[in-house]
């Protein structure tokens, strides 16, 4: 089975949690119904156990903590909103955790802005990236 880690930063954005939690979750379901076991294990992984989003319409529960993951396979950073600089200092610590897991062997997949959290790791430098078009003049100022 594939440890799957879904990052959910402050100020992320709810739908590039949920909308990759929700398809891994049926591509198990699919595997369910053919009699086999499921392929994923899904985790939504925070620096708290809740994380409160969209100015605390909706709240994100935490199934594990940075600490609580010895290893994973897959991290996935999704988009937030916000001024960048803000969004990459109040998530600082899941820098660290992305650069020690990606050492481990976990590969790590970013969508749209979440690509500003993946670039601060270091782990672009050198390669090419896309990112939403109206962040591409700041990300290449950053990075």
């Amino acid at each position: 089975m594939k440890h799957i880690s879904i990052l959910v930063p402050e100020q992320a954005v709810l739908a590039a949690i949920d909308d990759p939690r929700h398809v891994f979750s049926m591509v198990n379901s699919f595997f369910e119904k053919e009699g086999k076991p499921p392929v994923f294990d899904i985790k939504l992984v925070g620096l708290k156990r809740e994380v409160r989003l969209h100015g605390s319409s909706f709240s994100v529960h935490i199934d594990l903590l940075l600490d609580e993951v010895k290893r994973t396979d897959l991290i996935f950073i999704p988009a937030f909103s916000g001024e960048w600089e803000t969004v990459l200092e109040i998530n600082q610590d899941f820098i660290p955790w992305i650069i020690k897991q990606r050492e481990k062997g976990a590969e790590v997949v970013s969508l749209c802005v979440g690509a500003f959290m993946l670039a601060k790791t270091g782990l672009l430098d050198g390669k090419k990236c896309s990112t939403h078009w109206q962040a591409a003049d700041e990300f290449r100022q950053m990075f």
